[in-house]
């Protein structure tokens, strides 16, 4: 499970991704984040340890890859329902 700074540190990078269509420079995120480098760099180490991104080469943000971009929360497992019951539904109520 992320913590709230690496969601945001995600959520920034996937979003300016999406709408920059590069990944945001070092200061970039220290600007959107008020968080220093090394904070910065720390969430990013584990952001990857999670498997959220790529990042192979550390010297540089340019080698970042988003794999996953965002968190997977186990939701409530669902019951099957029984064969028909959607009809059932529509053609009884």
């Amino acid at each position: 499970m992320l913590n709230d700074f690496e969601r945001k540190i995600l959520r920034i990078i996937v979003n300016y991704a999406g709408q920059q269509r590069r990944i945001p420079r070092m200061d970039e995120l220290e600007n959107k984040t008020g968080r220093s480098r090394a904070r910065i760099r720390e969430s990013l180490l584990e952001l990857e340890r999670k498997g959220h991104i790529a990042w192979g080469d550390t010297s540089s943000l340019d080698n970042i890859q988003i794999l996953q971009a965002w968190e997977q929360e186990p939701g409530p497992v669902r019951k099957a329902q029984p064969a028909g019951s959607a009809v059932k539904y529509f053609t009884e109520y």
